[in-house]
C-alpha cells in the first residue's frame, strides 16, 4: 500500500514532467515559427538579389 508521501511525490512528479512537455511543445512550436520567417526572408532575399542581377544585365546590354 502506498503511503500519502509516496502518492504526493508521484503525483508532484508527474504534474512537473507535464509543465515540462508543455514547455518544449512551446519552444519546439517557436524554433519553428523562426524557422519559417528565416525561410521567408531568405527566399525574398534571393529574389531581390535576381530581380538586381536582371536589372545589371539590362543596364549592361543597353
Amino acid at each position: 500500500m502506498k503511503t500519502l508521501n509516496s502518492i504526493a511525490v508521484e503525483y508532484l512528479l508527474r504534474n512537473d514532467s507535464q509543465n515540462n512537455n508543455t514547455k518544449s511543445e512551446n519552444i519546439t512550436r517557436e524554433v519553428a515559427r523562426l524557422h519559417q520567417e528565416q525561410d521567408l526572408k531568405n527566399q525574398q532575399s534571393l529574389l531581390f538579389q535576381l530581380y538586381y542581377l536582371e536589372e545589371e544585365g539590362e543596364d549592361f546590354f543597353a
